[in-house]
């Protein structure tokens, strides 16, 4: 499954893909509900990506070191990109500040 770093790297891409993208649509459906609905659904989805790291890392901890990094590296780039696109809804770009 994974016997190189790239395809270490293509399956922690892949798996960031995945988690960014349902963390992104979490977010994007509890944007227009109360704020303390969008904190807890944000809070909800860093401790899911989180937690989703250390069971892989440890579902990897047989394997070389160079593919636990390619994974790890390619999962959180991946899912980072999902993060620093600004949320938008109906009526532009909103802030939960």
């Amino acid at each position: 499954m994974m016997a190189s770093a790239w395809s270490a790297a293509a399956w922690g891409s892949a798996f960031g893909l995945l988690n960014g993208g349902l963390s992104r649509l979490a977010l994007q459906k509890a944007m227009d509900k109360p704020d303390r609905v969008f904190y807890g659904v944000f809070a909800a989805g860093f401790f899911w990506r989180l937690i989703f790291l250390a069971g892989a890392v440890w579902f990897l901890r047989d394997k070389k070191y160079i593919i636990i990094l390619s994974f790890t590296g390619a999962l959180v780039f991946t899912q980072f990109i999902f993060e620093i696109i600004p949320l938008k809804n109906k009526n532009g770009i909103k802030d939960h500040t």
